[in-house]
């Protein structure tokens, strides 16, 4: 059984768009939610198919604030 990937702490500082691209393009069966540091997802309870990347709202380029997880 392999292992697929669960978290992406290489794209912390990276800009959204190409950390999103990334995670798409090693993971094709999960979506992605950009949100800001403080908001949850909809909805809020676990998902296995979701990863969400959040940016700091004070962040005027759009880095990746924390570690994106599955979840």
């Amino acid at each position: 059984m392999t292992s697929q990937k669960t978290s992406w702490p290489e794209l912390v500082y990276m800009l959204a768009t190409p950390a999103v691209m990334t995670i798409n393009s090693e993971r094709p069966d999960l979506t992605t939610e950009v949100l800001q540091i403080g908001t949850s997802p909809s909805p809020p309870e676990f998902d296995s198919t979701r990863v969400c990347i959040f940016l700091d709202p004070r962040d005027k380029l759009g880095l990746v604030a924390a570690v994106p997880v599955v979840g």
